[in-house]
């Protein structure tokens, strides 16, 4: 849930507030990124049955509703806001709270449509606002440095995402996405299962459905919710023993269809003499623009299940996906078509003389060729990828003329290395296929993560329980230029 903080104040009239929900081309620091709202945003958006909530809880009768009670008009400055609260006792306590200054923020709920990112001053430009859900009055703002209103986006997840960096690993990432929370990680099994939740559980459940991510996906019900945080980060970790490079690549959590500028390669820092000019450089960037290709699982157990524990269930869930979902994904990165599915490494690539190389069988002078072909920018991060057939059949077994092994310190630190660079072991690569190149050139893009739906129509007759996972991605190649193949012939 991001969060923008704008004041809010009683008004003259009785039991009246007013305030800005949104301000236009103002900068806001939202974690390592700059955002800034254009006054096109809100151009032909639909401003009615907009509600005024309080703590975004949809649960309360709302204090107003547009355009009777909520009148929200579009200003050069933003979107103004005046209401007209209901002479009730909670309207009464609001009302008295925002005049005392004890409540003094807002919130509001909407989907982004169009956004822009400059990755090189980290500056988010959001362009054009699909919907407005709701505007809320919160307790607690969660940028209070900042002038601006809360609220909560469907993008949740792209304020602490920097693209070109950007990882699922929980270790690198500072999320506020409720979707991480233990509360709302209880919710989603729980609701799976079909069993009761408390009431902080119920707020999670209700908090996140309320970004509206799941509906990005072709649910088939109201009841699709996205896998909790912890729990995907499990899962793609557990890829990582077999789909070594799930742990290279690159893992995008931004919009689909936006193209996104990465930075390449630039000469080094030059040594200066005092006094001396010194050549200014542009920065060098490419961009990527993933599309939305939709992965579907269904899953089915004993309706029995509703008597499994929540770690059970939830192991259950993580083994299944991370062996459908997840190995879909690992495979494509390696020969997707890019037809309906990602652009895979051995398929996104034109192989040419310049960037491959088809020797009879595997010797110590070809994968020295590969290290000499690839661009000498890229070597600094540059590894050796393969199946590790190819690694124990065609590389280990190596020889000289004395027939002594070539590779006698096959591994250091725990790794395995060839002429001094890392192996990474991925049984996705065909046998006899080599790839050597900066593997951080090629991305995956989740933007939504996975959403899980339950139906118990089958169950009357089976007595199965159906769940339906469904997983929005793509990938591709972003610098064909950082790989260089090896494949026998």
């Amino acid at each position: 849930m991001e969060k923008r903080n704008y004041d809010i104040r009683a008004a003259g009239g009785p039991l009246t507030l007013e305030g800005t929900a949104i301000v236009f081309d103002e900068p806001a620091k939202i974690g390592n990124t700059t955002e800034i709202i254009s006054p096109d945003a809100l151009r032909g958006v639909d401003l009615s049955d907009v509600v005024l909530l309080t703590n975004h809880d949809g649960a309360q009768i709302p204090l107003a509703r547009s355009p009777k009670t909520l009148v929200l008009t579009v200003t050069e400055r933003g979107l103004e806001m005046s209401a007209t609260l209901p002479d009730t006792a909670q309207g009464r306590a609001v009302h008295e709270a925002v005049k005392r200054g004890d409540l003094s923020q807002m919130s509001f709920a909407f989907d982004i449509k169009q956004s822009a990112f400059d990755e090189a001053t980290q500056t988010r430009t959001i362009t054009e606002i699909g919907r407005v859900y709701e505007i809320s009055i919160v307790n607690y703002a969660a940028y209070p440095q900042t002038s601006v209103q809360a609220r909560a986006g469907k993008e949740s997840t792209m304020s602490t995402f920097n693209p070109v960096t950007a990882s699922l690993d929980a270790s690198q990432t500072q999320s506020r996405d409720v979707t991480a929370t233990p509360e709302y990680r209880q919710a989603f099994f729980k609701s799976l299962l079909g069993q009761e939740l408390t009431d902080p559980e119920s707020r999670a459940l209700t908090a996140a459905r309320a970004e509206h991510r799941a509906d990005s996906f072709n649910t088939l019900s109201g009841s699709a919710a996205v896998v909790p945080e912890t729990t995907l980060n499990e899962i793609i970790s557990q890829r990582h023993a077999q789909c070594g490079l799930w742990g290279e690549i690159r893992l995008f959590s931004i919009p689909a269809n936006l193209a996104i500028p990465i930075g390449t390669p630039t000469d080094p820092a030059q040594w200066h003499v005092e006094g001396s000019n010194v050549d200014r450089k542009n920065i060098t960037t490419t961009t990527v623009t993933f599309g939305a290709f939709e992965l579907i699982k269904i899953l089915s157990m004993s309706a029995a299940a509703r008597r499994m524990t929540i770690s059970a269930f939830e192991n259950y869930v993580t083994a299944e996906l991370k062996a459908s979902i997840i190995d879909a994904l690992g495979l494509a990165i390696v020969g997707g078509t890019g037809a309906g599915q990602p652009q895979g490494l051995l398929t996104g690539i034109t192989w040419t003389t310049t960037n491959s190389i088809t020797p009879a069988a595997i010797t110590g002078d070809s994968l020295l060729q590969a290290i000499a072909k690839l661009n000498p920018a890229f070597v600094g991060g540059a590894k050796f990828a393969m199946s590790t057939a190819t690694l124990f059949n065609s590389v280990y077994p190596l020889k000289d003329n004395n027939g002594a092994y070539i590779f006698t310190d096959t591994e250091k630190g725990g790794q395995h290395r060839l002429f001094g660079y890392q192996i990474v072991l991925d049984d996705n690569l065909p046998a006899g296929v080599i790839m050597f190149g900066n593997f951080r050139y090629y991305g995956v893009n989740v933007p939504q993560g996975v959403a899980v739906e339950v139906s118990r129509e089958s169950g009357f007759t089976s007595g199965l329980i159906d769940y339906r996972a469904l997983c929005i991605a793509d990938g591709k190649p972003i610098l064909p230029a950082a790989f260089v193949k090896i494949e026998v012939q």
